[in-house]
């Protein structure tokens, strides 16, 4: 297992990025590359979030292109003004296996201690193999612990409740803060997981939509439409009912309500406003104070946002340009939205306030946003002299 931290900064001038409306001014941009001198790196940004003291950590993974090609996890903080803390890659390879490990989700406790889950590709003895793994990186940038979660299955949602580390995918799992299994629940793959106050366990797959008990009892569980991906979205409202979303295969989104006590209520579709055979973005949910949900849908070339109460009745709706990698709602119900260097805010009622223009190069994989009182931290893979680093920048919420 290898560790190795960078202190080097790479500062950059500042960029004005504009909107249809208002114009809206990055405080500052940084990109970031792990390469060493005569060494070619690809670094893909997958998550950012802020800790208690306004550091910003984001994460991913740090490729080196070659013949000698490694794939490690990798971890930025930045200080609120964007200057560089620390870095750290992190190789979980053990003995004489190779593997290439990637973020798939990042949460941070209240320490500004940081912990991601991801997939691991490993080749042994020429066998290949996916696995899964969560570690623990504390605030100094130092590894405390790792755990190999599956030799097999990918994990791909992380949450963090009351000291609890609470993981999915393959299965569902609880972990203290020091990494000591508290519960593992076997099921379908799953997506997207939710911890109530009660410590109630909700999640939501292709196949099913499920909650458990505090003590990993099964409290029901509903079948799903069988043409859904795996890829989903899950709210948990007031009530304890839900709100789940899902890609279809004919390119549509599908949401839905399902009542505290597991019974169907109501589901709705729609489709992106343009016809795509490219990539599609996301189903992405989120709820604000008031049970209301706001879904995002994109593909490529158009994202839809839809504003519903928790019956199901639709408030608003509205259409852009590009793909939605991204969603997140402020304390008075305003949304966020990133992804394909379109970068969109609109108030509780639907109105557009502002947006930025595309950051050159940005990769339509990526796209991730953290807020933090007035501050606004945006970061994706973009492409900077002649290769992909990670980039952030920092805005002031208006």
């Amino acid at each position: 297992m290898n560790l190795h931290l960078k202190t080097l900064s790479l500062l950059l001038p500042l960029t004005l990025l504009t909107a249809c409306k208002n114009e809206i001014t990055p405080e500052w941009e940084q990109y970031y590359s792990h390469a060493s001198s005569n060494e070619s790196r690809v670094e893909w940004l997958s998550n950012v979030a802020v800790d208690g003291y306004g550091e910003i950590i984001s994460g991913g993974s740090t490729i080196r292109t070659g013949t000698d090609r490694q794939q490690n996890i990798l971890l930025v903080k930045r200080s609120s003004d964007g200057e560089l803390i620390w870095s750290t890659d992190i190789d979980l390879a053990k003995g004489n296996y190779r593997s290439d490990d990637k973020i798939t989700d990042l949460t941070l406790d209240s320490d500004g201690n940081s912990y991601a889950i991801g997939v691991s590709y490993i080749v042994e003895n020429d066998i290949q193999r996916y696995g899964s793994f969560l570690v623990k990186v504390d605030t100094y940038g130092e590894l405390v612990w790792s755990i190999e979660l599956s030799k097999h299955d990918d994990a791909r949602d992380l949450e963090i409740h009351q000291d609890q580390l609470y993981v999915t995918g393959f299965a569902t799992q609880v972990f203290n803060l020091d990494g000591v299994k508290q519960l593992k629940i076997e099921h379908e793959k799953a997506w997207d997981i939710e911890v109530n106050d009660a410590g109630d366990i909700h999640i939501v797959g292709a196949e099913k939509a499920a909650k458990y008990n505090a003590a990993g009892q099964l409290a029901w569980a509903v079948d799903l439409p069988a043409d859904l991906y795996l890829q989903a979205a899950l709210a948990v409202l007031s009530d304890d009912s839900i709100v789940i979303a899902h890609n279809q295969q004919d390119d549509s989104t599908r949401i839905a309500g399902i009542s505290p006590n597991g019974q169907p209520s109501w589901s709705k579709t729609y489709y992106p406003p343009q016809q795509s055979y490219g990539l599609p973005g996301p189903a992405l949910l989120k709820a604000d104070w008031r049970d209301n949900v706001v879904l995002s849908l994109s593909n490529d070339k158009s994202r839809r946002l839809v504003k519903l109460n928790e019956q199901g009745q639709e408030l608003w709706q509205t259409t852009s340009q590009n793909i939605v990698q991204d969603l997140a709602l402020d304390e008075d119900s305003a949304v966020y939205v990133v992804g394909g260097g379109n970068n969109e805010k609109f108030d509780s009622s639907g109105q557009f306030i502002g947006a930025t223009v595309a950051t050159s190069g940005t990769q339509i994989t990526t796209g991730s946003i953290a807020l933090e009182g007035n501050n606004m931290y945006i970061g994706y893979s973009a492409v900077k002299d002649g290769e992909i680093q990670h980039y952030l920048a920092k805005f002031l919420n208006q």
